[in-house]
């Protein structure tokens, strides 16, 4: 919801954890768990607020390897909001490692952000949910605020828009009402 979203923010952002700001990063671009973990500074151009998706991450028993994004369409750029902007620039300014997302100054684990997260939510006595979710919250955000389903695929790196439509328009009740009241309000 959006109420449990408002109160994962602030407690991401309040945090003394800088890593958690990944999860604000992940509900406002859509980030995939690997991509978010596997970015790095140089990945984001400050001047034009452009963030470049080209690796991603996984665990293996060998720790964290990098490849290429899960597929073609998954490498893209994302324009970022200038809110988030602000908040990176202070972030790197303080980081002392070339990933965005770190712990004493060492990329973090897939495994270990998903605890991470699971750890949050339980503090916050929100119900479980995976880390994905926060991609799916995006989606819904972003089509709710009346993003197009053409731009959201492009964003979310999907090939085309109706694996975006299939996977992630599955509208809210509250969000139906709000806009059946809105048809109303024409009669």
């Amino acid at each position: 919801t959006i109420a449990e979203q408002k109160r994962i923010e602030r407690a991401a952002l309040e945090s003394h954890k800088p890593k958690l700001f990944g999860i604000v990063l992940c509900l406002y671009t859509g980030l995939r768990i690997g991509e978010l973990l596997a970015l790095q500074w140089k990945d984001i151009d400050f001047a034009k607020g452009l963030l470049n998706v080209c690796r991603s991450c996984h665990d293996t028993t060998d720790g964290l390897v990098f490849d290429e994004p899960k597929t073609t369409s998954s490498r893209r750029i994302i324009p970022l909001p200038e809110q988030l902007l602000t908040r990176l620039k202070r972030i790197k300014k303080s980081s002392k490692s070339d990933f965005v997302v770190s712990e004493d100054g060492n990329a973090v684990l897939v495994r270990c952000y998903q605890r991470s997260f699971e750890l949050l939510l339980k503090r916050l006595e929100i119900m479980h949910r995976g880390f994905h979710s926060l991609r799916h919250t995006f989606a819904t955000r972003a089509l709710e605020c009346g993003m197009d389903v053409r731009t959201l695929s492009e964003i979310l790196g999907h090939k085309n828009p109706t694996v975006t439509l299939n996977r992630y328009a599955h509208s809210m009740l509250e969000h139906k009402t709000a806009m059946m009241n809105r048809l109303g309000k024409l009669l």
